[in-house]
């Protein structure tokens, strides 16, 4: 440093030793690498591979995106044991490895020691240790899975190990509950599947088609382990042979289940079959579209309600009339199962509104249902759900709810048959000793605590990633910016390690989900997403989260406006973060996965601002192929009607695929599961006629949310190698994926766009 000191007192005392200054500048640009590796220290940059292999807290909740279904550490009975789940990709075998971690309650503070007690390996889709339950001090019962084997009700003896299966379906079961003295199961499993065109009769008289879904027609026959598939739901009584509960409606293991704990009675959600023509009278603007559009009968809704399940006499009916809400779900029953409280459910219309509850029509309810009686109580309108169903006496205790102000949890208390909220209670004499959490933000990686409830004292038990220090990760800022239209957005920026202020670097938009308390590896999700990976190539990476304004966006969806709403949101952002001067808005990718292919779709087609790349994610694209084969509600509110007649000048106008010549970037489409591949037929043939540059990848065995590590490779790593591709052009083609250079390279000299 002293050698670049001199030189620079050199050089502005003789401006004739060119030379001397050019050494200068060398020197100078070595130092300052020298300096940003040594901040860095020398660390490496994150892969997708790596992402896989991190551990993470296993619960479905958590990987949806949203709040865990089940707290963090599952106490037994008496409180002095713990059990806490983990799960980790290996992607070598090609399958997701699950932990069960035991604890001692009073060593937890002293020592942060687990014991492994349970290990399993899933290669479907599926969890290999979920639903853990305490049957008593010394026995748990758990839905479980090895790899190659289907998932059954199993119990474990912990003193001796021994596990003991309960159920032997012979299709796989995926959600199940358990009654306090074990006698009584009741589970969901995946039906049997036969080909519809091969049965006998489809031989002999042909197939007649009337409410089938293109899905059914052309299902190859053998089981899948898709949640969106009808489930059948079982009872099963001290261990005798389960008898099958008849229902017209849709279940899937992806809504709640709860039985009683005397198991007489038991609590689920299902997908309604036939929509009541009342129900046309709430006016929540979700749910509305959904209640009121036309549908083959017996065909799937996106309509959920909660029901009742007779579990002697293997029956089921409403538990009350009227929808359940697709947020903030959830089932506790009192100790006695004389009473099951449920949030997130409409009341009846014919409930009469109270200066206490008003607006039954408009927003759902926590309720009370009185079992045998049907009496119903409303305890609560406000936005609150029930975080887990741990059996009630006469307190309930209430989270903030989704797009809800943030805060403490709620208590109602019963007196005198009547519910009324009280203060929160300090009493810790219902509560375990020790508090045990997952603690995170958008730039620390989660680690579980325990935390004494009386002195405070808190101690790591478990820092899931520790191999995270070697890594250079991208810094996250959340970052708020006036959409072109004018409402204010939010969502995460990750910054590329080694970031030098005044570059301008690539930028990657991921469209949805941004959560500042979540620490996102990839993002909410691992279909398609990619941000650390990604910044870690060099892009900044938005991670879009929603409308600054409470339940803004809510009113949008399922209408004309929800595309150009969202359009001006990305537009918006690459304004401001070019007056940032962080970015090069030439250079801007887009990435979007479920609802939000939507939005990517409509603002390649409807948006004046370039893009050097998109992906489409296994999403919805409102496009005419689509409606033809599942016509939903969603397709004709986007559009602005039917495309019929005078309808169809609005879809002309507004639907994506109609205007598909307009895209200019090149358009990487995923798809996941047997048949989903039909949702990108459209743009991938259109987009193919056109001479386009498209790449279409279809994961046969893929669920919406990915799982397996090879196919989460496959589209991580695919989308980061497209990216890079098309935004780096320059630098050549240094894809991961094999094969993936010479198909890009063939795409980019057929459409003549610039490639190495």
């Amino acid at each position: 440093m002293r050698i670049v000191s001199h030189l620079q007192e050199v050089c502005l005392k003789n401006r004739q030793l060119p030379i001397a200054c050019m050494l200068l500048a060398i020197l100078i640009c070595i130092c300052s690498h020298l300096r940003a590796a040594e901040q860095q220290g020398l660390k490496r940059r994150i892969t997708v591979r790596d992402t896989i292999e991190m551990t993470e807290f296993a619960d479905r909740g958590y990987f949806l995106g949203g709040t865990p279904t089940s707290p963090v550490a599952i106490f037994s009975p008496d409180q002095k044991r713990f059990l806490i789940r983990l799960k980790q990709g290996n992607v070598e075998r090609n399958v997701v490895e699950y932990r069960l971690l035991l604890y001692e309650t009073e060593k937890a503070l002293t020592s942060s020691s687990g014991k492994v007690i349970l290990q399993m390996s899933s290669s479907s889709n599926r969890e290999a240790i979920q639903e853990v339950r305490w049957l008593d001090n010394e026995t748990i019962t758990f839905l479980g899975e090895n790899a190659g084997t289907l998932p059954q009700v199993f119990r474990m003896d912990i003193p001796s190990d021994r596990v003991l299966e309960l159920t032997h379906h012979p299709t796989a079961v995926v959600a199940y509950d358990i009654s306090r003295d074990g006698q009584q199961i009741v589970f969901e499993a995946a039906p049997g599947r036969t080909k519809s065109a091969e049965t006998e009769q489809a031989l002999r008289l042909g197939v007649v088609i009337d409410s089938q879904s293109v899905d059914e027609l052309l299902d190859g026959g053998g089981e899948r382990d898709d949640p969106r598939i009808d489930r059948e739901l079982f009872v099963q009584h001290n261990g005798e042979e389960p008898v099958r509960v008849p229902s017209s409606d849709f279940l899937t293991e992806y809504l709640p289940l709860k039985l009683s704990p005397d198991g007489r009675f038991a609590v689920l959600a299902v997908y309604v079959s036939a929509i009541p023509k009342e129900w046309e009278g709430y006016e929540d603007q979700v749910l509305r579209p959904y209640l009121v559009e036309k549908r083959k009968p017996g065909t799937l809704s996106n309509v959920e309600q909660y029901m009742l399940v007779d579990v002697q006499h293997a029956t089921m009916r409403p538990l009350l009339h009227g929808p359940k809400a697709w947020l903030d779900e959830g089932i506790a029953w009192s100790h006695d199962s004389r009473f099951v409280v449920v949030s997130g459910t409409f009341l009846p219309l014919n409930f009469e509104d109270t200066p206490q509850h008003p607006d039954v029509r408009k927003h759902p309810f926590v309720v009370e249902v009185k079992i045998p009686t049907f009496r119903i109580q409303a305890i609560t309108g406000e936005r609150v759900y029930i975080s887990n169903g741990e059996a009630l006496s006469n307190r309930i205790i209430l989270q903030p709810g989704y797009g809800a102000p943030g805060g403490p949890a709620k208590i109602f208390e019963e007196v005198d048959n009547h519910w009324h909220e009280v203060p929160a209670f300090a009493d810790a004499s219902d509560n375990p000793s020790i508090e045990v959490g997952l603690e995170e933000d958008s730039n620390t990686p989660p680690r579980i605590f325990a935390k004494d409830r009386k002195t405070g004292k808190k101690i790591l038990l478990i820092d899931l990633n520790p191999q995270l220090r070697e890594f250079a990760l991208a810094k996250v800022e959340t970052i708020r910016w006036k959409a072109t239209d004018g409402h204010e957005v939010e969502g995460g920026l990750y910054y590329p390690p080694g970031f030098e202020r005044g570059r301008r670097y690539p930028l990657v938009i991921q469209t949805h989900g941004y959560d500042p308390e979540r620490f996102w590896v990839n993002g909410p999700w691992n279909s398609a997403f990619a941000a650390q990976p990604l910044a870690a190539e060099g892009f900044v990476v938005l991670q879009v989260g929603d409308s600054v304004e409470q339940g803004g966006d809510r009113k949008y969806v399922n209408t004309p406006a929800e595309g150009p709403r969202r359009v001006a949101a990305f537009e918006g952002a690459i304004d401001e973060l070019d007056r940032r001067g962080l970015i090069d808005r030439d250079r801007v990718g887009i990435i979007g996965f479920s609802r939000t292919a939507f939005h990517v779709a409509f603002t390649l087609t409807h948006s004046s601002y370039k893009f050097r790349a998109a992906v489409l994610a296994d999403g919805f694209e409102a496009g005419y192929l689509g409606y033809l084969l599942w016509r939903t509600t969603d397709f004709e509110g986007v559009n602005g009607g039917k495309p019929i007649g005078l309808g169809l000048n609005s879809w002309f106008e507004k639907c994506p695929a109609f205007q598909i010549e307009k895209v200019a970037a090149p358009v990487r489409l995923e798809y996941y599961g047997p048949l989903n591949f039909l949702g990108g037929w459209e743009w991938f043939s259109r987009l193919s006629l056109l001479d386009k540059p498209v790449d279409f990848l279809w994961l046969p065995r893929g669920t919406h949310l990915l799982v397996k590590p090879w196919e989460r490779i496959s589209s991580e790593q695919g989308t980061v190698d497209w990216l890079r591709f098309w935004l780096f052009a320059e630098s050549g083609c240094k894809a991961e994926t094999p094969g993936a250079c010479d198909r890009y390279r063939e795409l980019a000299v057929r459409s003549g766009l610039p490639h190495r």
